[in-house]
Order: C-alpha cells, then sequence, then structure tokens
C-alpha cells in the first residue's frame, strides 16, 4: 500500500547519517519551556529555562512509533471460572428436619 508515509519514508532512507540521528535525539532530550522563577535576592520574578518532561516523552513517543509502529494491544478472553459447591455433613442427617416431599 503507497502512501504519503511511505513516500517521506522511502525519500528519507538512507538519508539521516548516525552523526544526525544522534543529534536529534540530543535536541528532542533537551527540549526546554520558559517558565516563571524568582530571585533569590530581589524576590522578583524572572523567565527561566526548564526541562519540558512532558514535551521530551511525547517527542520519543513518536519517533518510536514512526520507527517500529504504534504498539498492539493483544485481546484475550478471559477463562471460564466454575464454581462447584460440595457440601459435606459431619454427622448423620436428622431425618426428622428434613421437609416432607411433595407428591
Amino acid at each position: 500500500m503507497s502512501g504519503p508515509r511511505a513516500d517521506i519514508g522511502s525519500a528519507l532512507e538512507g538519508r539521516l547519517t548516525p552523526e544526525q540521528l544522534e543529534r536529534l535525539l540530543e535536541e528532542v532530550l533537551a527540549i526546554t519551556k520558559t517558565g516563571r522563577g524568582w530571585c533569590p535576592d530581589c524576590k522578583k520574578s524572572v523567565m527561566v529555562q526548564v526541562p519540558d518532561a512532558k514535551a521530551v516523552t511525547g517527542a520519543l513517543v513518536d519517533l518510536a512509533n514512526q520507527a517500529w509502529g504504534r504498539p498492539t494491544e493483544t485481546h484475550t478472553e478471559p477463562e471460564a471460572v466454575t464454581f462447584i459447591r460440595k457440601i459435606v455433613y459431619a454427622g448423620e442427617r436428622d431425618v426428622d428436619s428434613e421437609p416432607p416431599l411433595a407428591s
């Protein structure tokens, strides 16, 4: 089946060197975002760069899905459970306490 994804894959095949792939992973792992911090001396707010774990995780998942495809779930039917109720009397049964049989 041919489509845009297959066309892009064949166009990129062999184009990225190991150094470029290494650089790509380094850049993905270094993704940051701007956040607000406070100066310990003057107590004013300043904008700082902080690691963005959510973006890094999302990028790694996207790269893994592109490389190996999405993981598939295997659906298995649960095994049936059968309960067997066994009643064991320790002594003789009391005949007088049994209900009469319907005729």
